[in-house]
């Protein structure tokens, strides 16, 4: 953005999924550098399943008269979704582990969550070639 190789003149909408683990990663710098280049009319979003104090202030520092809403942790699971966590000792197994309860259980759609943009292209290739 920074560098003019995209965009965002035309940018309705800023959406930051995982807000406060962008955070705790080290992002804070990057967030406000790229709001500073959003037009005045841009929607933002941070979703965030906890909502800490420095969560809160970047609401208040790049957003006009934010709306928050928050959820009791007894909402969050929403009725007719099942949720699955399953740990799994070494990363060598978590692909087998996967293909394990597709084959186990009837899934039609799912989610599926990764630490990082190459483990979510690695698991894609993966998903599409066991296809």
């Amino acid at each position: 953005i920074s560098q003019r190789h995209l965009s965002t003149r035309h940018l309705k909408m800023l959406v930051l999924d995982e807000a406060d683990e962008m955070l705790d990663r080290g992002f804070k710098e990057q967030v406000y550098d790229i709001y500073r280049y959003l037009p005045p009319s841009t929607q933002c979003v941070l979703v965030s399943a906890t909502m800490p104090n420095e969560i809160l202030e970047m609401t208040n520092n790049f957003m006009n008269n934010p709306f928050r809403v928050l959820v009791k942790r007894d909402e969050l699971t929403l009725e007719g979704i099942k949720q699955f966590f399953v740990a799994v000792e070494k990363e060598q197994w978590k692909f087998d582990t996967l293909c394990d309860l597709y084959d186990t259980l009837t899934i039609t759609q799912a989610v599926i969550f990764c630490n990082t943009k190459q483990k979510v292209d690695w698991l894609t290739n993966k998903m599409r070639e066991a296809k």
